[in-house]
Formats: structure tokens, C-alpha cells, sequence
């Protein structure tokens, strides 16, 4: 039987490098059937990365195994590795030209600096290299830099999220300088809002949730402690952007926002 998140994650890694086996296939094969690298193939059979649905969907039918690599990866894995093990919401948020997103518990991902990251991912039971989980969260970043067009990113943040000790008052002090930072540059691509205390917003949703948008439409990603969705159906993406809506209308403007992070700032400086 398979126990927690960790021995799930590796048990399919184990499948996946049977089933290659017993195909009489080599890395280097399955990457050119699959026309991903073999890298990728290397970092799934051993545990580091967890393919997307789609390749899945190749994997079981190469291999005969109708559907069963799908269900296990929906069902057992899914809930218990980090956003940046998944390919799905990566590949949308990296063709996305806005992104938006509501937090209630940390600063989102795409905002995070490497120690607070660490601290974030430390504390999750992803049961995953720790380095790994931290590299691959920084390099989500780069889309924010990218020179073809980088992506707009409203972010909402709840006040809760600024008291959070995570690391200790020097990360929290080098986060919130960061995220001035980003939220200072003039082109206005990154977009900072803090939705006070008095907007019990936790009382109407409690799960941190993004929404990507596209010419063609939009995609939304939800998730919390036990489990997360990549989300395209119509009446569910309508529900979304409401929600994120309504949250934007209570929270601080740009300026209030950055002029909020830099008081709280100072407050845990007094604490080193």
C-alpha cells in the first residue's frame, strides 16, 4: 500500500522505470518517442519531477497500462508535491500574459526570495529535496523577467500574510524589501495590494488561488494544504475572477500597499 506523499511520488518514479524496462526501452528511446529530453525522463524515475497529464497520457498508452499511470498521478500524488514539480500550470503560467493572484497564508511563489522560499518549503511535508523544491521555485521567476513579454502580475495579499514568522525577522525583513522592490518599478507590470484585516476575507474563501489569462480566454489554478486543481471550465473561472474581483475592490491601492509593507518592515527590523 502506498503511505505518504513521499513513498507515493516514489513509488511511481519505480513504475515508471519498470515499465520502461520492461519495454526493452532505453532513457534515450523514450525521450525521442515522448520528444521530451532525456533529462526529464531521468528526473522522472527518480523521483524529482512528476509528468504532466499529458505525458502521462503518452506514458500509459506506450506502455499498455490503460490509464492506470493517469489515476495513480491524480489521485495518490497530486496532492502531496509542490506546484513546481507539476508541468500543467507551468506551462500556462509561462504563456500567460497577466497573471492573477490572491494569498492568505505566505507571499506567492513568483514574489519569494530564496530563504523565505526555503522556509515556506521546509515546513510543507512534500518529502522532496529541499534544494530541488527551492531551485525549482526561484526558476518559475524568470517569466517575470523574460525579454519576449513578460507576463503583468497583480498580486493580492492578505495582511495576515505580512505577520507570518516564516524564517525569522531577517527573512521576513529581506522578503518585504524584495517585494517593495518589484512593486516600486515604474512599468507597473508587478502589482502589489494588501487586503486588510477588516476585509474578513478569510471568511469567504480559504484557499489561495491564481488566474492566468490569454488572448484565447483564461485558466485558473486552486489551492490549499490538501490539494490544488489547474481550473478551465467556464462557470468555475467565472466564479474565480468574482471572487478576485470583490478581493481587489477591498484591498489598499498600489501606493497604500507598499507604503503598509514598508511600515510592517520596520517592525520586524526592530526584532533582529
Amino acid at each position: 500500500m502506498v503511505g505518504n506523499g513521499g513513498n507515493a511520488r516514489m513509488f511511481l518514479a519505480q513504475e515508471l522505470r519498470r515499465a520502461r524496462e520492461a519495454k526493452g526501452m532505453s532513457r534515450t528511446a523514450l525521450a525521442g518517442r515522448l520528444y521530451v529530453s532525456e533529462s526529464l525522463i531521468k528526473l522522472w524515475e527518480t523521483g524529482r519531477r512528476v509528468p504532466t497529464t499529458d505525458d502521462m497520457e503518452k506514458l500509459d498508452d506506450l506502455f499498455g497500462m490503460s490509464g492506470v499511470l493517469v489515476r495513480f498521478r491524480e489521485n495518490f500524488v497530486k496532492a502531496v508535491v509542490p506546484l513546481e514539480w507539476f508541468g500543467r500550470w507551468l506551462e500556462v503560467e509561462s504563456r500567460a500574459t497577466a497573471l492573477w493572484s490572491f494569498e492568505l497564508a505566505v507571499i506567492p511563489g513568483l514574489l519569494q526570495v530564496e530563504d523565505y522560499a526555503r522556509a515556506v518549503l521546509r515546513a510543507g511535508e512534500h518529502n522532496a529535496d529541499l534544494e530541488d523544491m527551492v531551485a525549482a521555485r526561484i526558476a518559475r521567476q524568470c517569466i517575470l523577467t523574460k525579454e519576449d513579454e513578460p507576463p503583468t502580475l497583480v498580486a493580492l495579499i492578505a495582511e495576515s500574510v505580512l505577520r507570518n514568522n516564516v524564517g525569522g525577522p531577517k527573512v521576513m525583513v529581506s522578503q518585504f524589501e524584495h517585494l517593495i522592490h518589484l512593486a516600486e518599478q515604474g512599468d507597473n507590470r508587478i502589482i502589489v495590494q494588501i487586503i486588510p484585516a477588516s476585509a474578513h476575507v478569510c471568511a469567504r474563501f480559504n484557499a489561495a488561488f491564481a488566474i492566468a489569462s490569454f488572448d484565447s480566454g483564461e485558466v485558473a489554478y486552486l489551492g490549499n494544504a490538501l490539494r490544488s486543481e489547474v481550473v478551465e471550465a467556464t462557470e468555475d473561472l467565472v466564479r474565480v475572477r468574482r471572487m478576485f474581483d470583490v478581493y481587489r475592490a477591498d484591498a489598499l491601492t498600489k501606493k497604500e500597499s507598499i507604503a503598509y509593507i514598508s511600515k510592517v518592515a520596520e517592525e520586524w527590523k526592530s526584532q533582529i
